[in-house]
């Protein structure tokens, strides 16, 4: 956070410099701004909201001394974890042999850590009272494209099994064939593709102007995601069997599987912003 915070300030020291010259009727304004803290993914499923920030950069053009259109650009982290105290799954599948059998897994305290990264477009319109202390809202939609996405898993204890119908066995070993029971499993870091974000944007608050050419921005905000971000074509199970020997089973996120629905963005807690113009 503190090299996004660090180069839109060198940026902002750029502008103030560039726009020094304007008079008391303002036209334009440049800001940066820095927000968070409460930043997740919103899904059917017992996740817990986790936290993120935002920084990013504003233009807004006046349309009169209290209405303005802005457009920006920002860096927005999300974070969340899927939790269950047991998950457990069965499939039809088959062997390195090829014969038939139903792959088993239950798990006790599955967690699985989410991590994403953003960069939003947010478009908004702003109204203001006028004076040297202004009372702001603003209120628009945003655009966000995924740059960078992650989940780990950990289970406190994993036993798979295999069920053999045609024989009414169900066989716990050997674990070279997938069937074993460990604890204290991790899975270690794996990547997460999402979709396009669309949000409604709304942040309220205290503009205070800084002498003729800046101002510093205090509010609070909100932006809820408007769409599904991971609208996955079918369900894959959590753990996966693989027939090749020694098997290698395949771990994926709690997004892919039944367990979890219409994953959405959100977003709230204070914006900081300091604008020239």
């Amino acid at each position: 956070m503190k090299k996004y915070i660090t180069s839109l300030a060198v940026i902002a020291t750029l502008l103030t410099g560039s726009f020094n010259s304007y008079g008391q009727d303002i036209k334009q304004e440049f800001s940066i701004s820095a927000g968070g803290p409460f930043s997740f993914m919103k899904y059917s499923g017992g996740y817990v909201a986790g936290n993120g920030f935002n920084a990013g950069l504003r233009y807004s053009y006046y349309l009169n001394e209290g209405l303005s259109l802005g457009i920006g650009v920002e860096y927005q982290s999300y974070s969340s974890d899927f939790t269950s105290t047991a998950l457990n799954g069965s499939y039809n599948t088959v062997d390195s042999e090829n014969e038939a059998f139903q792959f088993r897994y239950r798990t006790t305290n599955f967690r699985e850590e989410q991590n994403l990264g953003y960069i939003n477009i947010p478009l908004n319109i702003q109204f203001e009272t006028p004076g040297t202390s202004k009372l702001y809202v603003a209120a628009g939609a945003k655009i966000g494209f995924a740059v960078n996405g992650c989940y780990t898993t950990t289970m406190q204890n994993l036993t798979t099994s295999g069920y053999y119908p045609q024989y009414n066995v169900e066989l716990f070993s050997p674990e070279f064939a997938g069937f074993f029971s460990k604890n204290n499993v991790d899975i270690g870091k794996q990547d997460l593709e999402t979709e396009i974000s669309y949000s409604f944007t709304f942040e309220t608050g205290l503009k205070q102007l800084i002498g003729k050419h800046s101002a510093f921005y205090i509010g609070a905000y909100l932006d809820y995601g408007l769409n599904n971000i991971y609208d996955k074509g079918s369900n894959k199970p959590v753990v996966q069997y693989s027939p090749e020997l020694p098997v290698q089973l395949q771990y994926n996120s709690a997004l892919d599987s039944q367990f979890v629905h219409d994953v959405r963005l959100v977003s709230y807690g204070i914006k900081l912003r300091f604008a020239v113009h």
